[in-house]
């Protein structure tokens, strides 16, 4: 390829209003980054102590300096890194995708105890730069397909701290296309869930939809899909989910013939059901069924743990991948301590294999900060390196650490109850603006800008004055 159009295509990867740095492996960032990425964001903080002990509960406090050092790693990471146009296949950079949501996921909810306010800066830079809006727009399938959804857990939160109804409306839309499909009536070869990574994915949007809008809808279509998809990929007798039907026939199994059974996958439907049960109402008819699913799998997966506190990629067959494997066992660290803390687990019987496990996630982090000895993308067991990363990792790991922190504390109530709403001044810290036009130069031209922006706040009608009418 000619030099010239190799450098044509590379700045072509740029977006048009957030942009990043190139990824340089061992560069320090420049000191004035390109608009949108912010200088605080490219450099995590000091390492903290990581050592944490296998057997014994971890200092809440100590637990925090590692999940914010975590968390800024991966952003650091993610902010050096061109944003990609399309964010189909995106592995490493700020992404619509699930392989960034899952990230946001943990990040959002750290940045509910976190003092560093860049957390909740970027994530809300990120929904901006995206326009609270979802990819998967090309075709009708598409606008159904639940990794599509994950980042809408992002907007959720945004909109349930701050109440800013735009935060809200390209989700909902998308929602209200999907609730005809979900709750069909006549029963269908075809299913919208037929992989259970999508169980973490979609179902826990569509309860919270029903939790902030109080529309039941959402909720009663999210059930009657995620029921067919337990019929064709959950297993009784081994209390774990087929990734797909594929894994159910003879051409899909694992060593001696037994069925595979993906760390990640299954780590996916426990995080999953404990992101559902987190909103669901506690007078839902149908909540037995979920809390019963997952005592069953957690019991289960506490019993597959290894001894370097670990999980394997083939939980079926620890021995065909022996390597150790951070992206699924985040997921199952995360789902036994949020078991323990709302009261749906025997702590006696659970706290070990917890304070076990987050032992053995922090002998993974790695140098830098990101999460090692990740499985890379895919949809079944494959060898795994120590230096194999992934956001989602980063994502399970956050929302591990969040409930180790809660371990000394009384059971938690569910469904949780609502979050707190930000004030003005909260808001405004973590929001972050958008830069001044170019034209906007000299102590003139920013007093005539001033004064047009005071007149356009001053006769903009607000809807908001109508309701205070009221």
């Amino acid at each position: 390829m000619p030099h010239a159009l190799a450098t044509l295509l590379r700045k072509s990867a740029l977006p048009l209003a957030l942009c990043a740095l190139p990824l340089s492996l061992g560069a320090q960032p420049p000191a004035a980054p390109v608009a949108g990425i912010e200088t605080a964001w490219l450099t995590p903080p000091p390492r903290p102590a990581l050592d944490f002990a296998p057997d014994r509960l971890a200092g809440r406090t100590a637990v925090l300096a590692a999940l914010d050092y975590v968390a800024a790693a991966q952003i650091a990471d993610m902010s050096r890194r061109p944003i990609q146009l399309s964010t189909g296949s995106n592995l490493s950079e700020i992404s619509s995708n699930w392989v960034a949501a899952a990230f946001y996921v943990g990040a959002a909810r750290l940045a509910r105890a976190s003092e560093n306010r860049d957390i909740l800066r970027f994530l809300t830079a990120t929904a901006e730069h995206y326009n609270y809006a979802l990819r998967g727009a090309r075709a009708e399938r598409s606008l159904l397909n639940a990794d599509d959804l994950a980042i809408g857990d992002l907007y959720q939160e945004l909109y349930a701290r701050r109440g800013q109804p735009g935060v809200l409306m390209p989700l909902q839309q998308r929602l209200d296309y999907m609730l005809p499909h979900l709750d069909r009536k006549a029963e269908t070869q075809a299913i919208i869930w037929w992989w259970c990574d999508a169980l973490f994915m979609a179902p826990p949007v569509l309860a919270r939809q029903s939790a902030l809008t109080g529309d039941p809808r959402y909720l009663a279509a999210m059930d009657r899909e995620w029921r067919r998809t337990a019929a064709r990929l959950w297993v009784e007798q081994d209390r774990l989910f087929l990734r797909d039907p594929r894994f159910g026939d003879a051409d899909h199994r694992g060593a001696g013939g037994k069925n595979i059974y993906w760390a990640r996958g299954n780590g996916w439907v426990l995080g999953g059901l404990a992101r559902l049960l987190e909103t669901m109402p506690a007078d839902f008819a149908g909540r037995p069924f979920y809390v019963d699913l997952f005592r069953k799998m957690a019991g289960r997966i506490a019993g597959l743990q290894q001894a370097d506190g670990l999980w394997r990629s083939d939980l079926n067959d620890p021995a065909s991948f022996p390597e150790a494997e951070t992206s699924g066992s985040g997921f199952f660290v995360h789902a036994l301590a949020w078991g323990i803390n709302h009261g749906l687990l025997d702590r006696p019987t659970y706290l070990p294999a917890v304070t076990k496990g987050w032992a053995a996630l922090n002998r993974h982090v790695l140098p830098g900060g990101l999460i090692g000895a990740a499985q890379k993308t895919g949809d079944r067991p494959v060898p795994t390196r120590s230096d194999d990363v992934g956001p989602y990792a980063t994502g399970a790991y956050l929302l591990a650490g969040l409930e180790v922190m809660d371990l000394d504390g009384p059971v938690q109530a569910l469904p949780e109850a609502a979050l707190p709403r930000d004030d003005e001044a909260t808001i405004l810290a973590t929001t972050p603006q958008p830069v001044l036009p170019k034209t906007v130069v000299g102590d003139a031209e920013k007093a005539r800008r001033e004064q047009e922006m005071r007149a356009t706040r001053a006769f903009t009608y607000d809807p908001a004055m109508l309701k205070s009418a009221k």
